[in-house]
């Protein structure tokens, strides 16, 4: 009997492209898993991107559902910074509510792609905590720690790649906290959900090896020097180990014509 894989993401229309790519590379190299994919939208999607989607699926003989997410209470909190992200990033907050019967799911954004099995990643032992989290290129800088006014050494991880308890979750009405924080906070994020699920699981988080969540800025000098010397260590020898490459900053694959990154 193959082993099961709960993969979560978010999107719409736009970026449902972008989406089928990253499942894609989780499909063709989980061959020997039972991948259920859950994909949270606010809207229907075309008859295009649905077709897509659905190929896809029978494609691998894995199964992608659509759950859809009622994003009214979000209009009042739009993104900020990057003109490409939508407030289907803070979808995944809703998560442990939407999948009442799922204990554990794999969050992944749509800028990545799987490289390896993810049987590694998903049977990390969550212990009593809320997430498994990367560390974000930031995280030895004391900006975000400081404004959103947690302790400084509790680091700062990137929400791209999130292991979620989301037994703990519903325990502990983790999303009923992280939309307090947001209604509270607003004004001091800057990286939206990010800064949400860093304000309030800064003490609720299992360190993810980098190799689950390889951050392709740790590789331009600015951000590689920002680092202490065990986390570039850890970058060098994680670049040809990456099970999961995140291109996460605003240069995508897609909207390039030569990409000189793995």
């Amino acid at each position: 009997m193959k082993e099961t894989i709960n993969i979560l993401c978010a999107a719409d229309n736009k970026y449902i492209p972008y989406c089928g790519i990253m499942l894609t590379s989780v499909f063709e190299n989980n061959k020997d898993a039972d991948v259920h994919a859950y994909v949270l939208i606010d809207e229907p999607l075309s008859k295009k991107n649905r077709v897509k989607m659905d190929c896809l699926a029978n494609r691998y003989k894995q199964t992608i559902h659509f759950v859809t997410v009622d994003n009214s209470m979000l209009q009042q909190y739009p993104t900020k910074d990057m003109p490409y992200w939508s407030i289907a990033m803070y979808y995944r907050l809703f998560a442990a509510d939407l999948l009442p019967n799922i204990d554990k799911i794999l969050y992944f954004d749509c800028d990545i792609i799987v490289t390896g099995s993810l049987k590694g990643l998903y049977n990390i032992d969550l212990k009593d905590k809320a997430v498994t989290a990367a560390e974000d290129i930031f995280t030895y800088t004391d900006i975000r720690q400081n404004t959103l006014g947690y302790p400084v050494n509790a680091g700062y991880f990137n929400s791209g790649v999130l292991l979620m308890n989301l037994t703990f979750w519903r325990k502990h009405n983790i999303c009923r906290q992280c939309f307090h924080f947001l209604s509270q906070n607003y004004d001091k994020l800057s990286a939206n959900d990010q800064d949400v699920l860093n304000a309030v699981l800064w003490d609720k988080r299992e360190r993810l090896p980098l190799i689950y969540n390889y951050q392709l800025q740790f590789l331009s000098k600015y951000f590689f020097d920002l680092q202490n010397d065990e986390m570039k260590k850890e970058v060098l020898d994680s670049y040809s180990k990456a099970v999961v490459i995140h291109y996460a900053y605003a240069i995508k694959p897609w909207s390039i014509l030569f990409y000189k990154k793995p």
